[in-house]
């Protein structure tokens, strides 16, 4: 191997959040040293695609990281306000809208350990808030 990262990120194409992501995935040493996958709904693709072949797509892409650069992580990330979910106003408040984000991740999450086992999954959520910031939990 000729070249190799750590890390495979997985997030939407949400513009908004392009900044913010940035940041986040340089604190966390990530920037450079990262594979990055960018698709509407990020863990939606696995935890409840539209079609089978949505989360063939995305293992795949985890598959070819994991084989050509060597990562030994992946990171998933999903936000409130997703387009890919309905918007904010699918879900009747911020707390069932943080929940069912979760389980999106945890179902995601479960999808990749299944597939790949020796890799270490982190489940983040980006929370665009009504100020127009932008904040990641773990």
């Amino acid at each position: 191997m000729s070249h190799g990262c750590s890390t495979l990120v997985l997030h939407c194409i949400d513009y908004r959040f392009g900044k913010a992501k940035k940041q986040y995935l340089e604190e966390k040493g990530l920037l450079g040293d990262c594979d990055i996958v960018a698709i509407a709904g990020a863990a939606k693709n696995i935890a409840s695609p539209s079609e089978p072949s949505d989360t063939e797509m995305i293992l795949r892409q985890v598959d070819i990281a994991q084989r050509l650069h060597g990562i030994s992580n992946v990171v998933v990330i999903n936000h409130t306000d997703c387009g890919a979910y309905g918007g904010k106003s699918a879900f009747a408040s911020r707390d069932e809208e943080h929940a069912f984000h979760q389980s999106e991740l945890e179902k995601a999450s479960s999808h990749i350990v299944a597939r790949f086992p020796a890799l270490k999954v982190t489940k983040v959520l980006a929370e665009l808030h009504d100020s127009g910031e932008i904040t990641f939990h773990e």
